[in-house]
């Protein structure tokens, strides 16, 4: 009877609940929630997510400019409320901005040097719409150099569904826009590259202002790199690094001057596209790594809205790695299709919540019987 008790405490439970503002109410996209070191997730983009945990088991809630939160899986209810203490300290007069950015650099090269090899698993989840209607559902796993910036991408396993008309062909390679790039090693960037925050000569071709923000626990820096040309190709944003130990936390913005090559009606058309994203760095394994990714797309062609959204989350080494690097013109879904699948696999792993419209199209495109390797 004792061992009986004491399987039934320890059963695994889903635990379901969505993060927010403890004041203002509002979802928090992208906040990581760990149990323990092989289980763990983050909330999708309407705040929510899903773990598995033992009822004893200790949830602990972070997200960038918040306090930590732990709690017991028992006492989750529906809404996990996470507190921020609004205080700014000001522009930086101490140290300066320059002075920051450089110690940033400096940090970010000396980990990035030393961890450049490191390999971990990655989830993808995209979704993609014309004129607001999903025809693109797409599922996997990749492997991939995660050491500051996502890099090297290779696909373990996947499964997708594309409902290809006289509108569309088969989705755009969307996963590339996961790997935002934030961290040069040379003095200079080629016309040719795209521009980036850190490298050592950033006041050449950026704007930059610095901020100071206490969230009660610690002091974050914000840095918001404005580049100075708006015709050359680039990303820009904010970025939040640690004021003790210099290293990222998080970075936010767009790119600027992004294209896309998309296929219509058997011609590929060249088209400017919108594109912002999110990406939370971690530092479990004493380096910066790319904790989770989350980017939107926008373009028209011939008169027709396309919207993709992403999300791609670092599992660790939960999965096997993948073998094929797959290059930056390779079609995912052939490398998925010619894979096979795997349904045992994808029954048994969901890693991110799905938001209701994902969930939706899912649920669609499996009552169709849809959802394979076509």
């Amino acid at each position: 009877m004792l061992l009986t008790a004491c399987t039934v405490l320890q059963a695994q439970e889903q635990v379901v609940a969505r993060i927010v503002d403890a004041r203002t109410k509002q979802p928090l996209p992208f906040a990581s929630v760990y149990v323990n070191g092989s289980n763990s997730t983050i909330s999708n983009a309407d705040g929510e997510f899903l773990v598995e945990a033992a009822l004893t088991d200790t949830l602990r809630f972070t997200y960038v400019g918040y306090k930590t939160l732990r709690l017991c899986a028992a006492d989750v209810h529906s809404t996990v409320p996470m507190k921020v203490d609004d205080m700014t300290l000001g522009e930086v007069m101490v140290m300066g901005t320059d002075m920051i950015v450089k110690k940033v650099y400096e940090q970010t090269k000396k980990e990035y040097k030393a961890n450049k090899k490191e390999q971990k698993n990655f989830f993808f989840r995209q979704t993609t719409f014309c004129d607001n209607e999903c025809y693109a559902f797409l599922e996997s796993f990749f492997s991939g150099r995660s050491a500051v910036q996502l890099r090297n991408l290779a696909l373990v396993t996947g499964r997708y569904v594309s409902l290809a008309n006289t509108l569309t062909s088969n989705p755009i390679n969307f996963y590339t826009f996961t790997q935002v790039p934030v961290f040069s090693i040379g003095g200079s960037v080629s016309p040719r590259e795209q521009l980036v925050p850190l490298y050592t000569r950033y006041y050449k071709a950026y704007e930059v202002k610095s901020q100071a923000v206490s969230d009660g626990e610690q002091t974050v820096y914000r840095l918001d790199f404005v580049p100075r040309d708006t015709t050359r190709w680039a990303v820009k944003g904010s970025l939040y690094v640690d004021a003790n130990s210099f290293q990222l936390l998080k970075f936010e913005g767009e790119g600027q001057m992004d294209v896309v090559e998309h296929k219509y009606r058997g011609i590929g058309w060249i088209m400017p596209i919108q594109y912002s994203f999110v990406v939370n760095y971690i530092h479990d394994n004493d380096f910066t790594e790319v904790g989770s990714v989350y980017f939107k797309t926008h373009f028209t062609c011939v008169d027709h809205d396309f919207d993709t959204t992403g999300t791609l989350y670092n599992v660790g080494e939960r999965y096997v790695q993948g073998r094929d690097k797959m290059e930056f013109d390779d079609n995912l879904l052939w490398t998925i299709r010619k894979q096979g699948l795997n349904n045992e696999f994808w029954e048994e792993n969901e890693v991110v919540k799905r938001t209701p419209l994902e969930e939706e199209a899912l649920e669609l495109f499996e009552h169709d019987n849809l959802i394979g390797v076509y």
